[in-house]
């Protein structure tokens, strides 16, 4: 389960990190600037849409997403503008240290506080790997939902967790 808190965490931290509305305040995560890097950045106000191609690396503390695509949908609430989806696309890769997702697709909807990965997706910790076509996770309820493709079938490995003496 600390897998999942510590990808919740990174995702938290990258949608409460203030990407065009400079001064807002982070929600609910730690404080401390987050770095993202691309070759190529489009913001869209009118749509709500800031885009990341090429390359992207998302930063904060020990977390870091990396994908081909990166996009962050806000909406403005009481004149203060929020993250409500982020979507990172292609040979994506969440790292904290010896936490590591992948997929083809993540997206993140912070008000279900829900995220999926979908293709190829994985979680490792350690020895310890879930794997599917999709993986749901609903942080909200601590619940989780691993579905496999239609010829395929859903992997999981758990090594037992050694008791210090």
């Amino acid at each position: 389960m600390s897998l999942y808190r510590g990808l919740l965490m990174l995702l938290l931290l990258l949608l409460s990190t203030p990407v065009l509305a400079a001064g807002q305040e982070a929600l609910s995560a730690p404080r401390g600037p987050i770095e993202v890097t691309a070759q190529k950045m489009d913001a869209d106000q009118s749509r709500g849409k800031v885009l990341f191609q090429g390359d992207v690396v998302a930063k904060r503390g020990t977390m870091t997403v990396y994908s081909d695509r990166l996009t962050l949908v806000f909406v403005e609430v009481n004149k203060e503008r929020k993250i409500e989806r982020l979507i990172a696309e292609g040979a994506v890769r969440v790292v904290d240290g010896d936490r590591v997702a992948t997929s083809d697709r993540l997206e993140y909807l912070q008000a279900e506080e829900k995220m999926t990965l979908t293709g190829h997706a994985t979680i490792h910790q350690g020895g310890n790997q879930v794997a599917g076509d999709e993986i749901v996770l609903l942080l909200r309820e601590n619940r989780s939902l691993v579905k496999s493709g239609k010829d395929g079938r859903v992997k999981a490995v758990f090594l037992p967790q050694r008791k210090n003496p």
